[in-house]
């Protein structure tokens, strides 16, 4: 019996001990979604804002804290999110929380923007033959972007400007959502980054003012803003198991810094602003 009793004690401490390094090894395994530990991060961000993200500022501020950060372009949101989901990469930096919101709603995916939010984007109206939305004549032809949360905002920058009248209490109108439109506009709907491309051939086109910048317009096109800047934040985008690691939290501190607030304000000339989060 007291050979059994030995016996008993060994197993149960090698059971214990196996248990221990199962725990150690599982642990280890989950340091891509814990991520107390991680140091090699991969961002996307568009070819636009490349150099936001690849910004010699927010880069110095991580690799000052142990990290190893390579940053890619992707050119869609929904091939970000898709990335991000897969583990193939950490974080993007490109879509507005609506936009993220919309996309979680259609694809079931709970998708997480990171806060504080790194900056907000402005959006316009852009017209190359009038001056004012007033100007705007009778059958005028508007370009609008066609994903349900730019469509949303164009439409609202249209009522705000008194051109067109919508429901109420709709969050994300569409063109099936306008009650009135007195100088009956019309509307032709496009991928959001073909909208500018539209300038020259309508007579105005409703978009995100880095497109106006990026494609090289001039200012002097731009005829209204729109007063919902603080709707439509952009923040790192992560899968949900990342939302409260450390790196998350480095991550966001490293752009939200004084230094890089400046940086977005070099540039991105007035198409990216930053506020006080």
């Amino acid at each position: 019996s007291d050979l059994r009793k030995k016996m008993n004690k060994k197993f149960a401490v090698l059971t214990g001990t196996i248990l221990m390094a199962l725990a150690i090894f599982i642990g280890g395994c989950g340091t891509n979604g814990n991520s107390a530990e991680k140091k090699d991060l991969t961002l996307a961000a568009s070819s636009f804002n490349y150099d936001e993200v690849n910004d010699k500022v927010a880069l110095d501020a991580l690799k000052a804290k142990g990290y190893n950060v390579k940053v890619i372009v992707l050119e869609d949101a929904t091939t970000m999110n898709e990335a991000t989901m897969n583990g193939d990469i950490d974080a993007s930096l490109h879509q507005h929380k609506p936009w993220m919101d919309s996309y979680n709603k259609s694809k079931g995916r709970d998708m997480v923007m990171l806060q504080p939010y790194i900056h907000y984007n402005v959006f316009g109206m852009y017209s190359d033959k009038y001056k004012s939305p007033s100007e705007l004549p009778q059958n005028a032809k508007i370009v609008i972007p066609e994903d349900p949360s730019n469509t949303a905002r164009a439409l609202n920058l249209l009522q705000q400007q008194g051109l067109i009248t919508l429901k109420e209490g709709v969050t994300l109108p569409t063109l099936l959502d306008i009650e009135s439109n007195p100088k009956n506009l019309q509307f032709t709907s496009v991928n959001t980054a073909q909208v500018m491309k539209s300038l020259p051939d309508v007579d105005a086109v409703c978009v995100a003012k880095m497109f106006q910048i990026s494609n090289h317009v001039p200012d002097s096109t731009q005829i209204a803003v729109s007063t919902d800047l603080t709707k439509f934040a952009v923040g790192f985008v992560v899968a949900p198991q990342n939302k409260d690691a450390q790196w998350t939290k480095d991550l966001v501190e490293a752009y939200t810094s004084p230094a890089m607030k400046a940086e977005i304000a070099k540039l991105f000339q007035g198409s990216y602003v930053t506020l006080d989060n």
